[in-house]
């Protein structure tokens, strides 16, 4: 997915000023570690100017282990923004705001930084935690441990939430919007454990029956009609992923039109200007990257569907018992879509 481009002056703060930056902490550093920054931020902006923004990444954390100056924040930020990782970018550039805050001369970063804050907190998310019943559960988000008083801010999309209080385990998924504040209920869903079953008298086993006359099997006559109806889940599925795969394009190319209104119209100011037709088209770009993320969430459901319907339809006509079989064959599927990854599988008696 594209993301909002700068002018070319806002594409990176200026080397000479950051360089000046990492040059005034040599009494605290030997020379040799703060050449070593200058020598990764320097490759960093070669990187970011062929839009390597992961390869800029490394390099500018390699820089920030040395020394953590606004610019080196900034440029992190601007590579995260690039690639979809919104959360961590208004992170890294609040941290800059910090550090100038806290005394750091970074003038060209200050100029940037308000600008840029606004971009992206309207693309990040929020999530808020509340117990129903008093308690206070570990909460894991995405398999990582997290701090629950306060609003926690992470990328549109799917997420996973696992929260554990004792032996009550509650586990679930929500898809965010970008913009989206969501309120999660603890407690409430948590099921008990099941209620242990008594043990009963066994029961006599039933006399045998007479196989002289098998009883007629159902097993043929069904498998047609459901080969059928996993054909047609499986065709509705894909038609579905592939029309909203298409309308997600059209939507990118049309916020990537917006975008370039707005930098034609204000290209200093993008969509703080006070410009009514600058707003105007500030309010499309938003539409169409919403309409972009609606469209590829559901381009994710129909592909993962044709999926699992092409995983049934095949499993259904190598493994269901014909009429002369006496084996019931038990079969499951099941599938898994995540944001970086969808997962399928079968499996079954037989």
């Amino acid at each position: 997915m594209r993301r909002p481009s700068h002018p070319s002056r806002r594409l990176a703060v200026s080397t000479t000023a950051l360089l000046l930056c990492l040059a005034a902490g040599a009494s605290a550093q030997s020379q040799s570690d703060l050449q070593a920054a200058r020598a990764h931020f320097k490759t960093a902006r070669q990187l970011e100017d062929e839009k390597n923004w992961e390869g800029a990444s490394s390099e500018l954390r390699a820089a920030l282990a040395i020394k953590e100056t606004p610019g080196l924040r900034y440029h992190l930020a601007y590579c995260q923004e690039q690639v979809g990782r919104f959360a961590a970018a208004l992170r890294n550039y609040k941290r800059a705001q910090q550090l100038l805050a806290e005394g750091q001369k970074a003038a060209d970063v200050s100029e940037l930084l308000g600008p840029a804050i606004q971009r992206v907190e309207a693309w990040v998310a929020k999530l808020t935690f509340v117990s129903l019943d008093g308690a206070s559960p570990k909460v894991f988000l995405d398999g990582n441990a997290v701090d629950t008083s306060a609003p926690i801010v992470v990328d549109p999309g799917l997420h996973q939430i696992r929260s554990v209080n004792g032996d009550q385990v509650q586990a679930l998924e929500v898809t965010l919007k970008a913009g989206e504040t969501r309120q999660i209920e603890l407690g409430s869903a948590a099921k008990p454990p099941p209620a242990a079953v008594p043990t009963l008298a066994r029961p006599r086993p039933a006399p045998p029956q007479d196989t002289t006359q098998p009883p007629e099997s159902t097993g043929s006559s069904l498998k047609v009609p459901v080969l059928i109806a996993e054909g047609v889940v499986t065709l509705a599925g894909l038609g579905l992923g592939i029309g909203f795969t298409l309308q997600a394009n059209k939507a990118s190319e049309e916020a990537d039109q917006a975008l370039a209104d707005i930098n034609q119209k204000d290209p200093e100011r993008q969509c703080s200007s006070d410009s009514a037709s600058v707003q105007s088209a500030c309010a499309q770009l938003a539409d169409f990257k919403q309409q972009e993320f609606d469209a590829k969430d559901i381009a994710t459901v129909g592909f993962v569907t044709a999926g699992v319907g092409a995983a049934a339809l095949i499993t259904t006509w190598l493994l269901w018992p014909e009429a002369d079989s006496g084996d019931q064959a038990t079969i499951h599927v099941w599938a898994q879509a995540l944001p970086q990854r969808t997962s399928l599988g079968v499996f079954g008696r037989f």
